[in-house]
């Protein structure tokens, strides 16, 4: 926010100023004064000499186009709609206004309108790769994933090594639970760069399909581009404590740790240690990470379980229903809260609300339903 702010300073003092040393009285003078600064990447100067000329010639759209791009690089997306709105006014097949429109729009949220204007973009250009980009990206924010995929995939037809719509395709491919797929597109993003959130995700569609080793080595290489990154540490320890049977839980550990030491806002690396502490009998140590794990995610049922089954293992039994009841409230077919639920009413000698788990459970999971009235029954 702040260097948007600062940005926004910046472009509004260079608008209020008057003394330029130019001498340019012209539209088309204004104009070419503008190209020299953009070839220059003075994108804020060429943005008040785009406007002098279009100023001049209110019907100049290269001008209104030019400084729209030049406030988009600025975040002044307000402005910049401003600038391309005159321009596609002024030339109604203007392919590249309309996708630089879209993406102000996109940048502030608005995503009918982007998609409005993107999609007039390869309507006058059918083989405008970024156009087609920036729809898939909105598309995405707006958790339309086949659409977004689509749009992604019209880019490639042109741009073939565009390495962020293959990652992208690669990436909603995991995120629809079609591993297979997500492979082979994250592979292709790979052949063009090599890159971090690359490698993570083809680790983590390996550990999806409990591909262990191949899944370890993918994380290991994001490692070797930045040692500092907690995702990898994370899907690490995540292999080993739920694709290994028994879990390998120090090795768990020792990567959860090292996630959390790089990304310590990370929800589900504290459930994981935590749920590896349990393992050890570590409750003490289980309760303080989960606890944390929650102030950081209160949706995460999972550990409202373990968080509960930690309070249950040291006694502390107000506390567990709590965390137990919290755990049903977030996942109301939550089966483990109302079995350890359960379990402390038993040792709370409480027969009839350890029943009334076992009534809830009966639907839900009759194993873990029948494993709790035998211990009801040995009251």
């Amino acid at each position: 926010m702040f260097q948007i702010i600062k940005k926004t300073a910046l472009f509004a003092v260079l608008l209020a100023a008057t003394t330029f040393s130019f001498a340019q009285t012209t539209a088309t003078q204004w104009f070419d004064e503008g190209e020299k600064l953009f070839t220059a990447k003075k994108y804020k100067e060429a943005a008040v000499a785009y406007d002098k000329a279009s100023a001049i010639n209110t019907k100049y759209a290269a001008a209104f186009y030019k400084a729209g791009w030049c406030y988009n690089d600025g975040d002044m997306f307000n402005t910049a709609i401003d600038r391309l709105t005159k321009a596609v006014a002024n030339k109604s097949d203007y392919h590249l206004a309309y996708q630089e429109l879209g993406y102000a729009y996109k940048k502030l949220g608005k995503n009918e309108e982007a998609l409005a204007s993107l999609k007039k973009a390869v309507e006058i250009k059918p083989t405008y790769a970024l156009a087609y980009k920036q729809l898939g990206d909105v598309y995405q924010n707006m958790k339309k994933n086949t659409e977004a995929i689509e749009a992604y995939k019209k880019c490639i037809e042109t741009d073939p090594n565009n390495e962020s719509a293959l990652y992208n395709i690669g990436f909603l491919y995991n995120a629809m639970e079609n591993y297979y797929n997500s492979l082979l597109w994250l592979k292709k993003a790979l052949a063009v760069k090599k890159t971090v959130s690359t490698y993570n995700e083809i680790g983590f569609a390996f550990y999806k399909q409990k591909m262990n080793d191949s899944s370890i080595a993918n994380y290991r290489n994001a490692l070797l581009l930045n040692p500092e990154n907690g995702t990898a540490y994370k899907g690490i320890g995540d292999v080993y404590r739920r694709n290994y049977s028994p879990a390998k839980v120090d090795e768990a550990m020792e990567s959860y740790k090292k996630a959390i030491q790089y990304n310590p806002k990370s929800s589900g690396s504290h459930f994981g240690l935590g749920w590896c502490y349990n393992e050890k009998g570590r409750y003490e140590e289980s309760i303080t990470v989960l606890k944390k794990s929650l102030e950081l995610d209160n949706s995460l049922t999972a550990a409202y379980t373990e968080l509960g089954y930690a309070y249950y293992m040291t006694s502390l039994f107000t506390d567990g229903l709590s965390a137990l009841k919290r755990g049903i409230e977030t996942d109301n077919k939550n089966t483990l809260c109302r079995y350890y639920s359960g379990l402390i009413y038993i040792k709370q000698k409480d027969k009839a609300k350890a029943n009334a788990m076992y009534n809830q459970l009966i639907p839900l999971d009759t194993k873990l339903a029948d494993k709790l009235l035998a211990k009801i029954n040995a009251m």
